[in-house]
């Protein structure tokens, strides 16, 4: 009995030296690792409050920032538990090189996703129905949608412009309070025969001006440009050029100052052809 008890003392004396010098070190150090990942979260979840509660930035940008965070802290402390448990660098050595491998590859669509946050934060400039100019681009509309890789800007003519959010952000950005659109038209009419030619032309231009004016169709009557194209002794070709107040005129506006100026000139058998809408 006694030589049994010896041995099973022997055994739990290498058993507890065999924890305290293999597993203790490991154990204490993930715990640490642990500590430290939980303060990290702690604080930053503590920082995006502070921030929030301040109205710098809205729930939902706090809510992905701290995801990403999170993955972040998890990835490196994956990395520091591997290299804790193999002690071999060139596994670290290839896993960093892998993370450049994906960030190189993937560079044009994290600045994308960087700059969306960038957006979400600055919400006074960057939202949804707001109107903007980027002189450099030569692009103004309205912001109709941000998602995490583009921005969809509306144009005065109606087209749809996509730009990557790094490019909206690099940008410098000017808000618009309004934006007009511009109606071309092409307007034939039959001069006054009562009048000479030259009168005539200033009479018609008076009149659109003044048709246009009392309907409150352009935003501003005296923006309103009248072109001779080509005159005869009886007809006149004009170009009457309409701001129309939005970023998109619709078909409804567009028809409305035809028929508009359809009935105003009734007298000079008017023909109307729509050019542009810019």
């Amino acid at each position: 009995m006694e030589i049994t008890d010896a041995v099973a003392q022997l055994n739990t004396t290498k058993i507890l030296i065999y924890v305290k010098n293999t597993l203790l070190g490991p154990i204490v150090k993930l715990v640490l690792l642990a500590i430290i990942v939980f303060i990290t979260l702690r604080i930053v979840r503590f920082i995006l409050g502070r921030l929030q509660r301040r109205d710098v930035i809205s729930s939902t940008v706090a809510e992905h920032l701290y995801k990403l965070t999170s993955l972040a802290v998890y990835a490196t402390a994956a990395v520091i538990i591997i290299y804790m448990f193999t002690s071999i660098r060139e596994v670290i050595y290839a896993l960093i090189a892998i993370f450049v491998a994906i960030l190189a590859a993937n560079w044009s669509m994290i600045a994308d996703i960087t700059a969306y946050y960038i957006m979400l934060a600055s919400r006074q400039v960057y939202r949804s129905a707001s109107l903007v100019e980027l002189p450099r681009l030569g692009v103004k509309g309205k912001i109709v949608s941000i998602n995490m890789l583009h921005t969809r800007i509306r144009t005065p003519a109606g087209r749809i412009v996509y730009i990557p959010n790094h490019i909206i952000v690099s940008e410098p950005i000017v808000q618009l309070t309004g934006i007009q659109g511009v109606i071309s038209l092409e307007l034939e009419v039959k001069l006054p025969k009562d009048v000479r030619t030259s009168n005539s032309l200033e009479y018609i231009e008076r009149k659109i001006r003044n048709i246009l004016g009392e309907a409150r169709i352009a935003t501003r009557p005296q923006d309103i440009v009248v072109l001779v194209d080509e005159a005869t002794v009886d007809k006149a070709r004009l170009i009457v050029q309409v701001p129309i107040a939005g970023v998109e005129p619709r078909p409804s506006t567009i028809n409305n100052v035809v028929s508009i100026l359809v009935n105003g000139l009734k007298e000079l058998e008017p023909s109307i052809r729509v050019k542009t809408v810019t």
